[in-house]
């Protein structure tokens, strides 16, 4: 019981401190969280803490320190064979690295996520990680292999009835088709993107 209650307040800190962008009293008290969490041989909840941690981390502008806690949240995830904790990690570790320019690193890790989410079964996953990875083949200039990528991944929208991201990720198949030098196709998928977000009532998000 003393457990939990200590569980619930550092929860409710840490939610308040991210409120306040107090990333230092944030990562403090994740850090009381994953000791407790270890103390108590709960390795998959120490893991998501430690990927918790690792955003935290990379929010305050310190990328090293994340990756690290990504790192040792992996660890931790592997050590109970928690494959779905593992695959968010992965993609996230992936995600921020693209961020950070290191391409090569980001495909690797979201390749990994990406066969994870298959194996788990983790179709929304999946298609998030497809996201992105065309994402990387869009900052490498390789739009032919990014559209390719983003299709999958609307096709995945689709199946889940998830509009919002159909609409995202249309338009990112139209970005690809301009980088083509496909004009045409661009407008066509822009179009196709700003006619969703207008029956969502998302009219913020049609300036493509």
């Amino acid at each position: 019981m003393q457990y939990l209650e200590e569980q619930v307040r550092l929860l409710r800190e840490i939610r308040l401190a991210l409120q306040e962008n107090d990333f230092a009293r944030a990562i403090g008290d994740l850090e009381r969280i994953v000791e407790i969490a270890k103390e108590r041989g709960d390795y998959s909840a120490a893991a998501r803490h430690l990927g918790n941690l690792a955003l935290t981390y990379y929010r305050a502008g310190q990328p090293d320190p994340a990756l690290a806690k990504f790192n040792d949240a992996l660890i931790c995830a592997r050590e109970e064979n928690d494959r779905m904790t593992e695959n968010g990690l992965l993609g996230n570790m992936g995600n921020i690295l693209r961020e950070l320019g290191r391409y090569d690193e980001a495909m690797h890790y979201l390749n990994e996520a990406l066969m994870i989410a298959q194996e788990v079964g983790d179709k929304r996953g999946r298609g998030i990680w497809l996201t992105n990875l065309g994402l990387v083949y869009d900052d490498l200039g390789q739009p032919s292999t990014a559209f390719d990528l983003h299709q999958q991944a609307v096709e995945i929208a689709r199946q889940l009835f998830d509009q919002p991201n159909v609409a995202l990720r249309l338009g990112h198949m139209g970005n690809s088709k301009v980088a083509l030098g496909d004009y045409n196709e661009a407008l066509k998928y822009f179009s196709d993107a700003a006619n969703l977000y207008e029956q969502l009532g998302r009219d913020e998000d049609l300036a493509l």
